[in-house]
């Protein structure tokens, strides 16, 4: 019985379409989203005691799992400047991030945040 629902549940997934632009798109706003809210818990956490230490850590977890994913989806060959430039920013947020995780202390990551709230907003008007 187990096996048959994991056969119908395989097919299901053939059955998936490959993303259009526009799906592209609005995943890519979605992962913006989600970082943001992600950091945005990370910093109202930062101080960490009895009842947001798990807060604090999930929130850092999933940014930096999300800067990772964001900075792999990167495309190098289509405008290396852009690239550069987006793959530096998530550099510069994963590594504020980092070091605010260890002092307790938000300061660069706001600044991060605002280039990622500016980038996300981009991606939306051109959606």
């Amino acid at each position: 019985m187990k096996n048959k629902f994991a056969a119908l549940h395989y097919k299901k997934t053939e059955k998936i379409d490959v993303a259009s632009a526009d799906d592209a798109q609005s995943i890519l706003i979605k992962c913006y989203d989600e970082l943001l809210k992600s950091i945005k818990s990370f910093q109202d956490n930062i101080v960490p005691n009895s009842d947001n230490l798990r807060k604090k850590s999930n929130s850092f977890s999933k940014a930096l799992t999300i800067i990772y994913t964001l900075q792999s989806s990167i495309d190098f060959e289509k405008d290396l400047n852009i690239a550069k430039n987006l793959f530096q920013i998530y550099e510069f947020t994963r590594m504020s991030l980092i070091n605010e995780f260890k002092s307790c202390h938000v300061e660069k990551s706001l600044l991060a945040a605002s280039a990622l709230q500016e980038i996300r907003d981009t991606w939306r008007q051109i959606s």
